[in-house]
């Protein structure tokens, strides 16, 4: 029988995979931010840019707070480990219902 999604979400927020996947999309951001690497380089980091592109456009648009560049990076770091959560909760499941062998 599946977890219901908050309890598969919970369960991901705090697993070990979850802090992996983070810091390696952390460390992607990092040497895309401080090296000439090209952008194509960052497309699993895209969701996080663009949810912290969304949170900040709408935090100045609708209350007027300028959050800047060292806020923005923060809000991207928050949305990579969000990022994480998800892809940990969805690698689970999949892993869970097709069964796997190990």
């Amino acid at each position: 029988m599946p977890r219901p999604l908050h309890t598969a979400l919970r369960a991901a927020a705090t697993a070990r995979a979850t802090l992996a996947v983070t810091a390696g999309l952390v460390t992607l951001l990092g040497l895309a931010r401080l090296t000439p690497l090209p952008d194509e380089a960052t497309v699993l980091a895209w969701p996080a840019l663009a949810a912290a592109f969304l949170l900040d456009a709408a935090l100045f648009n609708e209350a007027g707070v300028a959050v800047g560049d060292a806020g923005f990076w923060t809000l991207a770091v928050v949305a990579c480990y969000v990022e994480a959560v998800v892809v940990v909760a969805v690698v689970r499941s999949v892993r869970r219902r097709v069964g796997s062998d190990r």
